[in-house]
């Protein structure tokens, strides 16, 4: 193959590849296994919407040739890119259009410990993006502790049980923390005293 053939090779390539104008500068953040819906603002009455995701990380599982589609993401963290383009009823087709999504792992909770003396201060871990939003019960009773931005996050020392229910970070929720989600803090121990016998 000779160089004119080889140039001719490249420059048909590169002139057969599809032209993308950003819809927006900043990219979609998404919680895995989502399910999001998008849309075109301005659809054209009779025009035809081709959609795709470039590294099959989603679904389109709903309005597939129309200006709205629902995604349902894959359950791991990544990027990826939601393209489209038109066609009108003659036929003629439009510029490709883009959007980077972000898929946002979910956020975990776990205590630091599960079994605590009496005094010691029983603190949460947390995964993911401040403010966190956390609910638990102690002895029973439900707590809801919102705009933490410290993690690890102190919750106390009063003695009792304690169940993590849900956790909730700046971009997603998860009602199934992880690692451990029982702890407790001991009751006081007896005072001793020492008798001659």
């Amino acid at each position: 193959m000779n160089n004119k053939t080889i140039f001719i090779f490249i420059l048909t390539i590169l002139t057969s590849l599809p032209t993308f104008s950003q819809t927006s500068e900043n990219p979609d953040s998404v919680c895995v296994s989502s399910n999001v819906y998008y849309k075109i603002p301005s659809p054209t009455a009779n025009s035809t919407y081709t959609w795709g995701i470039y590294n099959n990380e989603g679904t389109i599982t709903f309005g597939a040739g129309t200006d709205s589609i629902r995604v349902e993401w894959n359950d791991t963290a990544g990027i990826d890119s939601l393209w489209v383009f038109e066609t009108s009823l003659e036929n003629c087709k439009g510029d490709t259009a883009k959007m980077t999504v972000v898929r946002v792992a979910l956020p975990t909770a776990e205590f630091d410990n599960s079994a605590l003396c009496n005094g010691e201060t029983l603190q949460i871990n947390f995964t993911g993006y401040a403010p966190w939003q956390v609910e638990y019960t102690h002895n029973g009773n439900t707590v809801t502790e919102t705009e933490i931005t410290q993690n690890p996050y102190s919750i106390g020392t009063t003695a009792g049980t304690y169940i993590l229910l849900q956790t909730s970070d700046k971009h997603c929720s998860n009602s199934s923390p992880s690692g451990t989600v029982n702890a407790v803090i001991e009751e006081p121990l007896q005072q001793l005293q020492i008798i001659h016998e």
